[in-house]
């Protein structure tokens, strides 16, 4: 039982300060600035943590959404100003698009697309559809989120931004992981290998 619990708090530690590391890399691309009522909203161009967000899930299922939560509700506050003094809504778009993958995940799997229980059984394509499809959820549901507030948005533009810097941001944080560190962490456990024999 104690095994377990500590698995699982390293787990959300992980998905924590990958959702985390993802976001403060993102704010180095820059954005751009979009006004909304009385809101000032920057958006970025390319969106890193959904990428996150997607291969925590992949890697430790759906037992990391406390720690991608409260990693998203922390970046908020601590990276983006507390969503420029709007903390509920923030943290309500926050939780949907912590919610958004998990969602893509349970309908790719009744629909018979991908069960994505087995990395073995994953390709490329199921991925991309995982990330396609997430981008779409994640900006619908943020935008339903910010119009229940005071925030008026331009639908096509706010949907479309979202969308497009999800599914940039998540392929490059996929590839990146898959090109990069995974390769690093190969090459560490054939030599940790080699040491011990």
């Amino acid at each position: 039982m104690l095994t377990s619990y500590k698995m699982h708090l390293r787990q959300n530690t992980i998905a924590f300060f990958s959702v985390f590391v993802a976001a403060y890399a993102m704010t180095l691309f820059g954005s751009y600035e979009i006004e909304m009522g009385s809101l000032i909203y920057l958006p970025y161009y390319i969106y890193l943590p959904l990428g996150a967000k997607i291969l925590m899930y992949l890697l430790f299922g759906f037992s990391v959404f406390p720690g991608i939560i409260i990693s998203c509700v922390v970046t908020g506050v601590v990276l983006f100003n507390s969503w420029n003094d709007h903390l509920l809504i923030g943290t309500l778009a926050a939780c949907a698009g912590a919610s958004a993958p998990i969602i893509v995940m349970i309908f790719m799997k009744l629909l018979n697309i991908c069960n994505f229980k087995n990395l073995k059984d994953i390709d490329f394509k199921n991925i991309l559809l995982l990330i396609i499809f997430t981008s779409m959820a994640s900006a619908t549901l943020k935008f339903f989120v910010y119009t229940q507030g005071t925030i008026d948005l331009g639908v096509i533009d706010f949907i479309a931004h979202y969308i497009t810097g999800d599914i940039f941001g998540s392929l490059i944080v996929i590839y990146f992981v898959l090109k990069v560190i995974a390769p690093i962490l190969v090459k560490i456990s054939h030599m940790n290998s080699i040491a011990k024999s």
